[in-house]
């Protein structure tokens, strides 16, 4: 198990240089398109563009932030129960935070398949939107593999204690 869980550390770590490209990338492209405007030459697409990307920088920053326990948690409560109960609380919402996001990943990928096949594309650029919904399914699947991770270890620690 734990070769699994060094991949998943691995995939984890270059989804967030991903996202760090993509907010490099979006704010390059916002000041370029702005001096552009100044000068009456305006970037087209850029608009299209940065929603992309910001996009795919929320979807690749969401299984770095959960391994490194970066998000927002309710803890004034939880923290002053004893730890085997905390673990436990743990487990209880790492369970459903799996379940919610591996159903989520799954509608994403059957919607990117039907945009798909629908030919849908962006407004101004005409890029394939599907392959920003499969991105972020795939975003979503992975913050799903670093959840169980967790749960796992969690569970693990529940046992030693």
């Amino acid at each position: 198990m734990p070769k699994i869980f060094k991949f998943i550390g691995y995939l984890s770590n270059k989804l967030k240089l991903g996202g760090a490209l993509c907010l490099a990338g979006m704010s390059l492209l916002t000041c370029a398109d702005v001096v552009g405007r100044f000068f009456k030459c305006p970037i087209f697409g850029s608009v299209e563009l940065v929603g992309f990307m910001g996009v795919l920088v929320a979807a690749m920053a969401l299984p770095f932030t959960h391994e490194t326990r970066g998000h927002i948690g309710v803890e004034l409560f939880v923290r002053r129960m004893p730890e085997k109960r905390q673990v436990f609380i743990d487990a209880c919402t790492g369970i459903i935070s799996f379940a919610l996001f591996i159903v989520v990943a799954w509608r994403m990928t059957l919607y990117g398949i039907s945009m798909k096949q629908s030919g849908e594309v962006s407004m101004n650029l005409e890029l394939p939107e599907y392959l920003i919904i499969f991105a972020v399914a795939g975003c979503f699947l992975l913050l799903s593999a670093v959840i169980a991770k967790d749960v796992v270890d969690g569970l693990g620690r529940l046992r030693s204690k």
